[in-house]
């Protein structure tokens, strides 16, 4: 039986030193530092969903084991105080992992913090080879987002432990299996799956908010992001809980019908461009429910980044 844990809520001031490159990123964590509120639910005996609602931040998935806690995903730095006193309410036993779904900011900043503890953080190689840099995130294909930046992480604010294809970790009677399946919504998205809970972190790689943003700068493209969600299906079955990077929980049948979605307007983009129709043209061709609302930015608009961005990884420019 799943319920509803604890709500907690911050105000919390910043001490960063505003500077133009960063500016976007900065406003960021200010808004989230205002205006967050988490909310937590008990998925099964020992797994927990930490959901942060009014700040865009990425949905935590937490594991108590009697060798300690497994984090996925940590959010951003400016709030790591409350993610630790909310998971302090479920267990006081120390972190032993933190896994990382990939490197945005709202799922991954919190390595800045927690870094620092000496915590060993997990992740696919491509996270650590990201945030040792400077991360534009989107580019100007998402124009919501364009112009935004987050700084590089110091070298103990990295991951320390990367992998390839895949990696496995066995806790008590629990098998978890960190899975890569190749480049989506960035090009290091991982997705966790507890064998026996049955129970999938997938990160960004499925999300309950409209339609997904891809990171073309960052590695990701549509057509695989759509082969991330067949692979998400294929280790899943209906009883599986499927924990998305934003959003409440979800389950197989959403993520086939949120495939499907995507499918259609891969389809019905290049159809419609080989028929001489403009992106508008394109955008009102599709007619599933999928990008009628969104989450960030004016949903038309967002609608229209996405054709574009379909266009765009198969070189065609309008």
């Amino acid at each position: 039986m799943k319920k509803l844990f604890i709500i907690l809520c911050l105000s919390h001031t910043l001490g960063y030193s505003q500077s133009v490159k960063y500016l976007k990123y900065e406003e960021t964590i200010k808004q989230v530092s205002e205006n967050l509120t988490l909310r937590v639910e008990k998925i099964k005996d020992n797994l927990y969903l930490i959901e942060g609602l009014g700040a865009g931040m990425g949905n935590i998935g937490l594991f108590v084991t009697d060798n300690g806690l497994i984090m996925i995903d940590n959010s951003f730095e400016i709030v790591e105080d409350l993610i630790t006193s909310t998971i302090r309410e479920i267990s006081t036993k120390p972190f032993k992992y933190i896994l990382n779904t990939h490197h945005h900011y709202d799922h991954s900043d919190g390595n800045r913090a927690y870094g620092k503890m000496n915590i060993p953080i997990i992740s696919h190689i491509n996270v650590l080879k990201r945030q040792k840099n400077a991360s534009e995130t989107y580019g100007g294909i998402f124009k919501v987002l364009e112009g935004f930046e987050a700084p590089p992480h110091e070298e103990n604010e990295l991951p320390t432990i990367t992998f390839s294809k895949k990696i496995t970790l066995q806790e008590q009677d629990e098998i978890i299996n960190v899975y890569y399946f190749g480049p989506g919504h960035t090009d290091g998205d991982s997705i966790i799956k507890f064998e026996r809970a049955n129970v999938i972190h997938a990160g960004d790689s499925f999300i309950m908010y409209g339609l997904p943003f891809i990171d073309l700068t960052g590695g990701g493209n549509i057509k695989g992001f759509i082969e991330n969600l067949n692979k998400i299906i294929s280790i899943s079955n209906q009883e599986t809980i499927i924990i998305p990077g934003h959003g409440p929980l979800s389950n197989l049948e959403k993520v086939k019908q949120f495939r499907n979605d995507l499918k259609e307007y891969y389809q019905k983009t290049l159809e419609g461009y080989n028929d001489g129709l403009s992106v508008q043209e394109i955008s009102n061709s599709i007619k599933c429910d999928l990008g009628k609302t969104a989450a960030f930015g004016e949903a038309n608009e967002v609608k229209l980044n996405f054709i574009n961005s379909i266009l765009l990884e198969n070189n065609i420019t309008q």
